[in-house]
């Protein structure tokens, strides 16, 4: 063919391509052409500059086209939507003579996922996407189709105040285990240590993981949800495990719970001013941390009366599974969010969720099309701190919770004033204990309207020293102590 015909014949087939859906319409081009095989190099490197304008992948409503150039062999596509095992991923097509290779898939037009090519048995990141998938245990990039919503709480914004953040070696000894664990504290901006009624405290496991840039970013997500009013402000605590599978799942799983649940939360509660309090306390974990958050949260009850688990691993042979499923129910509140491609971890949570369910647990849940990363839980851990401590504006004369606020003045002698506030109508215990926790006086025995009460308590001919009170109601129970100067 002469070289005016050859460019004529390139005009009208890129003509052709570009007319109707471009990939579609490059196929079929490709399959019209006959000739050597620069012929159909020079038809794909046309259209991959125009691509690239664009984005790739390409996506076109629920259809996504995968795109490799590569002189490799073999390639193929692994991804959450294969489970990552080199057993499930998918081989991929190739247009003969070319370096040319590509897939296409159908997901949610919400989904959010994370992929690789597999070339010469290892994973590497998509080089047509810019996208890279931050947090992500192997390289890969990052596939957000059009409904997704990115997550700006995870961005730092200059113009919202940040927390503070505080670092300590805690020391535990237990059962011949002699261990420091790395414990980071945030601190709201405002953080006031005489705040009535104190802060709530939600405590993460694979604690570096939700504070690193390439992970949750929590930091950033509690300056901002704080700022913007959608919680109320919370202090949060990150711990990691020395050993994942020994600590999380195996035999060091009751020491670890133990030093959390009873060592980690009393330094806290005697640092910070905190509501000391099941439903002042949540834990929360992703994966395996998951599995460990809901052990301690049910082998310790009367402390975390909250648990958030982003893709816990619940596999129907752990011990966690069995405790829930088979043993006493706990008065646990469980929010958790999975992904559908997080086979087989949505099929167990969702046994798991009936289970609980009809056992009366209160388990709240949510499911998107996404997979078992950083990605995922990042974007998803403010539906899990809205659900347990949301913002709520007040109205005067109407209490939105139930509330035992530090008494003043304290210290005190011989009078201070306890307040609380009711949510609702409940009968109502308010009681006096001394430090070996005898009763010594019942300030009210009776049932009490939503509202607002103080009840000033004198003390008499009591000893100086440290006292507590504790308030009881239906839906509510909360101690704090004070002290008796004399």
């Amino acid at each position: 063919m002469n070289p005016l015909l050859r460019v004529i014949f390139l005009m009208f087939c890129l003509q052709k391509l570009f007319a109707q859906t471009p990939f579609e319409s490059l196929l079929s081009t490709l399959d019209t052409v006959s000739g050597p095989a620069a012929y159909k190099q020079s038809l794909i490197d046309s259209f991959m500059t125009k691509a690239r304008q664009s984005a790739i992948p390409i996506i076109e409503d629920s259809l996504v086209t995968f795109i490799h150039m590569t002189d490799a062999e073999n390639v193929a596509l692994g991804g959450d939507f294969t489970t990552w095992a080199a057993s499930y991923k998918t081989p991929i097509n190739h247009i003969d003579s070319t370096n040319f290779w590509y897939h296409q898939e159908v997901f949610e037009r919400n989904a959010r996922l994370d992929y690789a090519f597999y070339i010469d048995r290892e994973f590497v990141r998509d080089q047509e996407n810019p996208r890279t998938a931050t947090g992500s245990i192997r390289a890969a990039s990052e596939l957000a189709m059009p409904d997704y919503e990115y997550p700006a709480e995870i961005e730092l914004n200059e113009a919202v105040p940040e927390g503070h953040m505080e670092t300590i070696l805690l020391e535990y000894f237990a059962n011949g285990i002699d261990k420091s664990y790395r414990v980071n504290t945030y601190l709201p901006h405002g953080y006031d240590s005489s705040r009535e009624g104190g802060y709530p405290v939600v405590y993460f496991q694979d604690g570096s993981g939700y504070l690193s840039q390439r992970g949750a970013r929590a930091r950033n997500i509690f300056n901002n949800l704080i700022f913007y009013q959608e919680i109320e402000p919370v202090i949060s605590v990150y711990v990691n495990p020395h050993n994942r599978g020994l600590e999380y799942l195996m035999d060091q799983k009751e020491t670890y719970a133990e030093f959390f649940a009873l060592h980690l939360t009393a330094y806290i509660d005697s640092m910070y001013n905190t509501i000391e309090s099941p439903e002042g306390r949540l834990v929360m974990g992703p994966s395996y941390g998951g599995n460990i958050s809901a052990y301690i949260a049910y082998q310790h009850s009367d402390i975390f009366g909250n648990c958030g688990l982003n893709s816990a691993a619940f596999r129907p042979s752990y011990e966690v599974f069995r405790l829930l499923a088979d043993g006493p129910p706990k008065n646990v509140n469980f929010y958790a969010i999975w992904g559908t491609y997080e086979y087989p971890i949505h099929l167990d949570l969702r046994a798991l969720r009936d289970i609980l369910l009809e056992k009366g647990y209160t388990f709240n849940w949510a499911e998107y099309p996404e997979g078992h990363n950083w990605g995922f839980w990042r974007a998803r851990i403010d539906d899990i701190l809205k659900y347990f401590y949301p913002y709520i504006e007040e109205e005067p004369g109407i209490p939105q919770k139930f509330v035992l606020r530090q008494n003043y003045p304290n210290p005190f002698n011989p009078n201070t004033t306890i307040s609380y506030d009711l949510k609702q109508a409940s009968s109502v215990s308010l009681k006096i204990y001394d430090v070996l926790g005898r009763e010594i006086n019942t300030l009210v025995q009776n049932h009490q309207n939503s509202g607002s009460y103080q009840i000033i308590f004198s003390a008499g001919d009591l000893a100086g020293g440290i006292y507590y009170y504790q308030l009881d109601t239906e839906y509510y129970s909360g101690v704090r102590k004070m002290l008796l100067l004399k």
